[in-house]
Formats: structure tokens, C-alpha cells, sequence
């Protein structure tokens, strides 16, 4: 008894010595009391960075407003806040941008930068005309803590004890829905909020912040080039330059290194993942998200954190500005009624999983490489297919409008891009509540997912035509995937109510 009560006492005292080590050490790196924040050369507790978001909201109500994502695993909050001069409004015609960061919990210099980056944004709008121009034309979301309890795994006043996973031991940037493979698992709650959140809107650029190297990288992270061509690839490189480029301007070696001596890399080609929330963005969603790894320590020491702030700013800033870089319009039919869920192609240049869609209002925002020319195609069911030409301006949103007209609806994609007259040729459509499926060859499978990657059904018609009734699916946007003939056929769809 005497020893059992030994060994009790000295891991008490063990732990009681490792809690206090901790405690004296995250004194250095985790701020107690919101007015420890004023300079951001610590990382807030949670408590502070809850009152910190509550904070900017009140502080600036006219142009800030406090978003709630969802819960963690552990109930604490997921924020964000809007940015916007019409804050309380949505504004089809505008834009909207999301930055989020440290999805893995112990990846912590991009949670600092982002609650710079929104104090930066709040005190000079209506002095900086380049912030000024942002905020009134783009509604701006960030998101600086998309997994607290990771990053407070040893409570909410420490954040050295931060661990990449979270409370379920789960990775979330391998758990968003995969393109490979839909699932009908459940998802992990972080997860599941920030799906639902990029459902509720029509993000068109986002970042997704990490740490442990220093570089750019951009989709796909699950394919490679070859197995997955990218259409957007040149834009993808343009906008990462862009932002090397400026950081370079602070520290001429920031970025540089053996994954990519440009600074940026084509995500596979550093390694391959499942589940990742930059592929699942760009391609359930269509929005252009890259991943930006800021600092090769995952825990960055707070004395570095305003050399990594000075090193970003600026490209951080102008990321933003490339969602008023490209092309916009509105497609309405002939009496100027909006179309939502129409399809935007770039005739000889998109497929099936690159195209944009039209907001509920109608708008649209197709982001391309500066001084080109290209044909632009919108396609709606029961719309006559039309096409423009537009040359794409630098530091310009081109606006680019269509008028459709009731008539046959020609896809402006072929569903084969060989020309061998023996391939499979697929189309697909909605009308009427009915998902209507035609083949050259026989349909042997069909599976319709929905974006947060579930299945919501799963047939095998057996014939070159079938039909599946969606009237009891929800409006939004569904992935089809048929086997005709032995080959695998992708398809979008939009479901309108």
C-alpha cells in the first residue's frame, strides 16, 4: 500500500510540475485578457478570441457582422465575420470571398495573421481607397479558427498543447467529401458546419490557411494533372505569383524551397490527399480555393509574429482583390427575369467539373488570366444556348451579361471528347422533377451525390435511357455519375424548387 500510495503521489506531483511548466511557458505565447491582443503579438485564449470576434462586430456594426459556422465536437464556437459596406444584406451582384484558417488545430500563425488581417480591414476602410474599394464591392468572410478544439486541446488558456486533430483524433483535411468516392458516413461536426456554410453561399475565390512549410499550393491535391486535367491551371499560377511575388517585396527568400523554387506547387505534385477541403471547394462547389502555408513552425514563436504579418499583408489584401478580376454578368430570360443555377462555360477550354453557375439572382463571377480573348457559353434547361466573346482586362471585372430565350438547350460541352464514333456519348437533364439520363450505349450504374459527398441514390437501369424522379430532393447542386458502356461519365446538375 505504501508504495501504490508513493507512485499516486508522484505522478500527482509529476503532473502537477508539467501543468505548471506548461502554464509559465503558454504565458508567453497565449493572451489572458482582450487588452493583452492590442498589439497581436500573442495568440488570444479562447475566450478572448470569442470576445475579440464579438468585438469587431460591435465595434464596427455598419461594415462588420459576427457569423456563427456551427459547434466543434467539444461545443465551442466556429466564427467568422462578414465584411461587407451592406454587411446585413446579401448582394448577388457582388462577389463573396472566405479566408479560413487552422483547420489543423496546431498550425497557429494563420489564426494570428487572420485576426490582424480583420483589425486591418475594419480601421482603414474609408482611409485606404484599395481597402475601401474592397469592402464595397466584395462581401469578404474570415474564418481565423476552423478547429478549436485542436488547437485548445490542453484547454482553453493554452495553445502549446495544440494538436493537428480534432476531439475525435480526425483529421478534418482529410474528411471533407471526396471526389472519388461519396460516402454516406457522417461527417465530422467541423466539417459538416463549414459544408453546410459553403452551401448557404456562392464563394468564388477562398484561401485556406496552414502551416509547416512556406509555399502556395492549388488543386488538385487528389488528382494529377494527367488523371484530372485543370482548365484554370494558368490562372491558378497567375494569382499564386501574384502573391509570392509581393511577399518577396518584404523578404526575397520567404517561399522558396525544394517543394516548389517558384514558391508554388500544383498540390499533387508535392503529395497526394483524400478529402481535402481545397478539392472539395473547387470541385463541388466550383469555388477557386488555394492553400497558402505560411511558416515552417506549426506553433510560431509570438516574437515572429510580426515579421510573418509584414511578410503577408499585402498579399493577403490583394488575394482579396482578384475577385474583382475576371468576368461577371447577369442571365436573364427575355422579360429580365433572373435565371439562377445556369451554367457558364469557356467554349474549348472548361469541363464538366471547371464551369460556374448563376446565384440566385442570376449572377455569375468566371475568374481567367488577364489580356485574353475567350467565347463564353450560358446554358440553362429550356434556354436556347448563347454565346459571346470577351477579352478579359487587367484589374477589371468584365461584366459580360446574357439573355436567354426559350428554346432547345444545347450543352455546350461534348459528353465525348474523342472522335472515335464507338465511345459512349451521355446526356443528361432535369425537367419536369425528372432526372433523365440517354446513352449510345447501355446505362449499367447510376449514382447522384449530393455536395456534402452523400449519396442520395443508386441504380443500375440497365438500358440507354432511364429517368429517376427528384422531386423530393432539395434545391442545389448534385453530382451524377454513370457507367455507360464501361466508361465512367461525370455530370452536374442544379435542382431548382
Amino acid at each position: 500500500m505504501k508504495n501504490i500510495a508513493t507512485k499516486i503521489m508522484l505522478s500527482l506531483l509529476i503532473i502537477l510540475c508539467t501543468n505548471r511548466l506548461y502554464s509559465q511557458y503558454d504565458t508567453g505565447y497565449v493572451a489572458r485578457d482582450i487588452n493583452q491582443m492590442e498589439q497581436f503579438n500573442l495568440y488570444p485564449s479562447y475566450d478572448v478570441y470569442v470576445q475579440m470576434m464579438e468585438r469587431f462586430a460591435a465595434n464596427y456594426p455598419e461594415i462588420c457582422s459576427l457569423v456563427e459556422i456551427g459547434k466543434s465536437v467539444e461545443n465551442r464556437r466556429i466564427l467568422a465575420v462578414k465584411i461587407s459596406d451592406n454587411v446585413n444584406e446579401q448582394e448577388y451582384n457582388e462577389p463573396e470571398f472566405l479566408y479560413s484558417s487552422t483547420i489543423h488545430g496546431d498550425e497557429l500563425c494563420g489564426y494570428n495573421l487572420m485576426l490582424r488581417l480583420i483589425d486591418h480591414l475594419l480601421k482603414n476602410y474609408n482611409s485606404d481607397s484599395y481597402i475601401t474599394q474592397l469592402i464595397n464591392n466584395v462581401q469578404i468572410y474570415i474564418n481565423p479558427l476552423a478547429n478549436p478544439d485542436g488547437t485548445y486541446l490542453g484547454g482553453n488558456l493554452f495553445v502549446t498543447k495544440s494538436t493537428r486533430y480534432n476531439a475525435n483524433g480526425e483529421d478534418l483535411n482529410r474528411s471533407f467529401p471526396k471526389i472519388t468516392e461519396p460516402t454516406t458516413e457522417p461527417l465530422q461536426p467541423e466539417v459538416q458546419c463549414m459544408v453546410d456554410f459553403a452551401k448557404q453561399h456562392y464563394f468564388s475565390i477562398s484561401a485556406n490557411l496552414h502551416s509547416g512549410s512556406e509555399i502556395l499550393n492549388y488543386p488538385w491535391d487528389s488528382f494529377f494533372a494527367y488523371e484530372m486535367p485543370l482548365p484554370d491551371n494558368s490562372w491558378f499560377i497567375q494569382i499564386c505569383k501574384k502573391y509570392v511575388d509581393t511577399a518577396h517585396q518584404i523578404d526575397a527568400e520567404y517561399m522558396i524551397s525544394d517543394i516548389g523554387p517558384e514558391g508554388y506547387v500544383f498540390g499533387s505534385e508535392w503529395y497526394k490527399i483524400d478529402g481535402g477541403r481545397q478539392d472539395y471547394m473547387n470541385y463541388y462547389h466550383r469555388c477557386r480555393e488555394i492553400t497558402i502555408e505560411l511558416s515552417n513552425d506549426y506553433v510560431l514563436h509570438p516574437d515572429y509574429l510580426d515579421e510573418y504579418w509584414n511578410k503577408n499583408r499585402q498579399s493577403l489584401i490583394n488575394l482579396i482583390g482578384e475577385s474583382l478580376q475576371g468576368i461577371t454578368g447577369n442571365v436573364t430570360n427575355i422579360y429580365g427575369e433572373s435565371i439562377p443555377n445556369a451554367e457558364i462555360f469557356v467554349v474549348d477550354k472548361d469541363k464538366t467539373y471547371s464551369t460556374v453557375f448563376t446565384n440566385e439572382e442570376g449572377y455569375y463571377f468566371r475568374y481567367l488570366p488577364t489580356d485574353s480573348i475567350y467565347e463564353i457559353a450560358a446554358y440553362s434547361d429550356g434556354y436556347q444556348t448563347a454565346n459571346q466573346v470577351v477579352k478579359t482586362e487587367k484589374d477589371q471585372l468584365v461584366t459580360l451579361n446574357f439573355m436567354l430565350q426559350k428554346g432547345e438547350s444545347i450543352y455546350p460541352l461534348p459528353s465525348d471528347e474523342s472522335n472515335n464514333d464507338e465511345e459512349p456519348v451521355l446526356t443528361v437533364s432535369s425537367l419536369g422533377g425528372m432526372l433523365q439520363l440517354s446513352s449510345t450505349k447501355t446505362i449499367n450504374s447510376v449514382i447522384m451525390v449530393a455536395t456534402d459527398g452523400k449519396i442520395v441514390t443508386k441504380f443500375h437501369p440497365n438500358t440507354n435511357k432511364t429517368e429517376y424522379s427528384v422531386n423530393n430532393c432539395s434545391q442545389g447542386i448534385y453530382v451524377i455519375k454513370a457507367d455507360c458502356g464501361g466508361r465512367i461519365f461525370t455530370n452536374k446538375i442544379f435542382l431548382s424548387k
